[in-house]
Order: structure tokens, then sequence, then C-alpha cells
């Protein structure tokens, strides 16, 4: 899927007091504009469901008045690289810490892995059960797509419900698709898999050879 860059709205302040990493995806808190917030912008490339998959540039529009945990903003911008939840606190200098805003950003530019634990070449005959392992670190597992015509269609299946709660994320699932074959011609038949995070990112697509008895 081709990816757009696409500019972001950074609220800046006079002084930057901290930048961490939580691994878990969450709802950001968005900030509340003030006299003594300095408006910038942040440069990435944005992904689905509010992510961004590259890495993300926050340029400083006074770069002398801003700090980044307690120094001085290099050549006017902070780079944030890591996969994860960011979240950033805005300190306006004067207002001290009961002043202090949040905000996050969503990186992840790593897409997931597949793995097929059904062995290679086995043999099958009817009906099958197909089976392989699925994970992704950060945005979680969204859907899962399984071409039997060498990637020229996809069978995609949702891995991201929703439900009376709200969507449910998975991080690491087994995935299994169980069909018949018998309409498949005889010999070797080449199975693709992938999977698509909620970022956006997909995997490439995992090759399963079986035998078709």
């Amino acid at each position: 899927m081709k990816k757009t860059p696409l500019v972001f709205l950074c609220l800046l302040v006079v002084a930057l007091s901290l930048i961490a990493t939580i691994p878990a995806p969450a709802a950001g808190v968005p900030a509340t504009p003030t006299e003594e917030i300095y408006l910038g912008l942040g440069e990435g490339v944005a992904g689905e469901n509010g992510w961004v998959v590259s890495d993300y540039i926050a340029h400083v529009i006074s770069p002398a008045d801003t700090l980044v945990n307690g120094k001085p903003v290099q050549d006017g911008q902070y780079k944030i690289t890591s996969d994860g939840r960011h979240r950033i606190e805005f300190q306006p200098g004067p207002s001290g810490q009961a002043n202090t805003i949040t905000q996050f950003v969503y990186i992840d530019k790593t897409a997931p892995t597949v793995t097929w634990t059904t062995e290679q070449n086995v043999f099958v005959s009817g009906w099958a059960t197909l089976d392989a392992e699925l994970s992704d670190e950060t945005s979680g597992l969204c859907s899962v797509e399984a071409s039997f015509d060498h990637g020229q269609s996809w069978d995609v299946s949702n891995l991201a419900p929703m439900t009376p709660n709200g969507v449910t994320i998975h991080h690491e699932t087994t995935w299994s698709i169980s069909r018949s074959f018998k309409d498949f011609p005889k010999g070797a038949q080449v199975i693709l898999l992938r999977a698509r995070d909620c970022a956006g990112n997909v995997s490439p697509g995992e090759i399963l050879v079986i035998r078709i008895e």
C-alpha cells in the first residue's frame, strides 16, 4: 500500500520536560493551547488508525527557547525513531508543573511476523487444516490474508473484531484455516500468508508448499 507524507501539527512549548515510551497503544490526550505554547510542525508518514509508520521529526519555531529533557533542541528539531506509544509532556516555563500538557505520538515501522507451523510438503487429500503463528508487538494484528493463486487474489480474515467493549487487538495469535482441496490439481500447491497490523504495515507473503494427493 502506498504511504503518503503527512504533516502533523505539533504543539511545542518553552520547556519540554519528559519524553518516554509506553509499549501498549492507548488513546492520546489532546493538548489545549495556551499563550505560552509555541506552534511547530511534525513530519512523518501517516499509517492507519492514527499511527505513524516512519520516524517522527518535531520542528521547533523558537529552538532557542525550547528544551528537550533540559537540553536545547539541536538544529530546531527533535526526532523520535523507536516504535511505540511516545508520551510527550510540554511544560511552559513560567507556569511550572501545574500547566503541563500531555500529547502522544504513535509509531509503528515494523511489519508483523508470520510463521507457518504446518510442515512444508505435507501431504493432504480432501479437507485439511493449516496453521500459522502471527505476531505484532506494537500496533497489533488487524487482519490476515491468504492466497492460493500465487498472490493474484487474497482471502482476508479480520483479526480485530468490534465488541461491545470496543475493538479487541491481539499482539500474538494462532491462525488456522480448514478447507477442502479436492478441486485443486494433484501435486504441489503454494499457499501465501501475510498479516497486516493496525498501523497498516503488511508482512511479506510467507510460503507454504503442500502436496495434494
